[in-house]
């Protein structure tokens, strides 16, 4: 199979020179994605609502790929504030089976936006 570039309507569209979604064989790579919805609109400073919204933008992803959250097999998430580490583990785990996580790298740093409470990028099979 050859590269496939993922789009969805229910994902805001990305500015950058990136494909929000590429797949290859059996594998969707997702870019890491901000919690844009509806016209580049962000919930300021909540990070609970930034959080829902960036894992709702990466399930789109998947689905329009022909996957879903639970065949990621491997995340990075990035978050602005190391802080919001707790809470992002609180909500993260909500999302998948108890037990079948995926492995997982977490950081913190200065986002590209300063909106942007956090990012999610992930690997996943078909």
């Amino acid at each position: 199979m050859a590269k496939q570039i993922i789009k969805s309507d229910k994902v805001t569209p990305p500015r950058a020179p990136l494909s929000p979604a590429v797949r290859t064989g059996n594998l969707i790579f997702v870019s890491g994605q901000p919690a844009f919805y509806g016209d580049r609109q962000i919930a300021e400073n909540d990070f609970d609502a930034q959080m829902h919204q960036v894992m709702a933008n990466v399930k789109a992803l998947l689905e329009e790929a022909g996957s879903s959250l639970d065949k990621i097999v491997k995340a990075n998430v990035i978050l602005k504030r190391s802080e919001d580490f707790a809470r992002m583990n609180e909500i993260y785990r909500t999302y998948f089976k108890e037990g079948e996580y995926p492995a997982r790298t977490t950081i913190a740093c200065d986002m590209g936006n300063p909106s942007f409470l956090l990012e999610i990028e992930c690997v996943a099979e078909v």
